[in-house]
């Protein structure tokens, strides 16, 4: 898996660098990271998505300021989706259907689910409030 990131890595980097913003530069030059090795930049993403420590704590332990924390989670994730995608391993994503989760785990003897709840933000407009009132207080009187 290193020598496909390794690549992965290289090409996330190009596109942010032709895309964003020119090099300052040469690539290469410059300040050396701490993450040096492929491995060490997959270790380092591979441990954020395991465990979703906070970046303080993935600072801490990669021997990181808190803000390259984060800068190499957000790039290095890039890296390893774009990686996932080349070797053609990347997980599907979206399921429309309960029809087509049975056709994609038609194989699978028991399925277990697990999610993250995210918060949803309470519109400030009435208008859009009454349309996603679940209806849940309503007497009937």
């Amino acid at each position: 898996m290193a020598e496909p990131f390794t690549s992965g890595c290289q090409q996330e980097a190009d596109a942010r660098f032709t895309l964003q913003r020119p090099r300052q530069r040469k690539a290469g030059g410059g300040r050396k990271g701490v993450l040096a090795s492929s491995q060490q930049k997959l270790l380092f993403i591979l441990y954020y998505l395991k465990t979703y420590p906070t970046f303080d704590v993935l600072a801490a332990t990669f021997g990181l300021p808190r803000s390259k924390a984060c800068e190499h989670a957000h790039h290095l994730a890039k890296a390893l989706e774009r990686t996932l995608r080349t070797l053609n391993v990347l997980p599907a994503r979206a399921i429309d259907s309960l029809a087509q989760m049975q056709a994609v785990f038609a194989d699978v003897p028991m399925l277990l689910l697990d999610a993250t709840e995210r918060p949803h933000h309470r519109p400030q407009a009435t208008v859009d409030q009454k349309a996603d009132y679940s209806g849940k207080k309503k007497t009937d009187a």
